[in-house]
């Protein structure tokens, strides 16, 4: 069992994050720390999946999704920030840090 899983800048590559969630959740201690960040899609796309894959190749995620796989799979939501989390070509990308217990 894991005290910590740290994921920065990981799940731009992956879509769906249902199994990670669940993989988190078994490996990690009774008072373990899940924390990542990921590109954030804005609430008001019309995308049902709660993710989309943009031109970049990178993956954007809900907030409202994220916030629902926490629930799902029993985490305790500590924080979680829309912000920018890097540039690209010289502009910010926004994108969600988000710490789970």
């Amino acid at each position: 069992m894991y005290d910590i899983i740290f994921a920065c800048d990981v799940f731009v590559y992956i879509g769906c994050l249902n199994s990670i969630f669940a993989s988190a959740k078994n490996s990690l201690a009774t008072d373990g720390t899940f924390a990542f960040s990921t590109e954030c899609l804005e609430e008001s796309q019309a995308e049902e999946k709660g993710f989309i894959l943009h031109r970049s190749a990178r993956f954007a995620h809900k907030r409202s999704y994220i916030e629902s796989l926490a629930t799902k799979h029993g985490f305790r939501i500590v924080a979680i920030k829309t912000c920018p989390i890097r540039k690209n070509e010289g502009k910010d990308v926004k994108g969600i840090l988000a710490v789970f217990s």
